[in-house]
């Protein structure tokens, strides 16, 4: 069997009055989608997007409440130190009506 060793810690960090970060949850996947290339992107750019595609399924799926977020990327190789990969600052807005999530990019 093949073990590719993708492993990811992604934590979520609810943004508080006057900046302050509450981290409220976190999640350990085992993900190459970070390292995928997209025509048209830069590496950093598709980072970006690729983590918000994670922040809409995770916080949909734990009802988190709306406001703003800082998700963290941390790449967590078996046997080696972990390094940040990438951090998004996000609007989640929620599950809008139509039963798209809603949220705005801030970098």
């Amino acid at each position: 069997m093949i073990v590719w060793n993708y492993r990811h810690r992604i934590e979520y960090h609810r943004v508080g009055q006057g900046g302050k970060r509450t981290l409220e949850h976190t999640e350990v996947v085992d993900d190459h989608g970070w390292y995928f290339a997209r025509a048209g992107l830069t590496s950093e750019e598709w980072r970006v997007r690729y983590t918000h595609v994670c922040a809409d399924d995770f916080l949909e799926r734990v009802g988190a409440k709306p406001g703003q977020w800082v998700v963290i990327v941390w790449r967590q190789p078996e046997g080696a130190d972990q390094k940040l990969l990438c951090s998004v600052r996000i609007w989640w807005r929620c599950v809008a009506p139509r039963g798209r999530t809603d949220h705005s990019a801030q970098r």
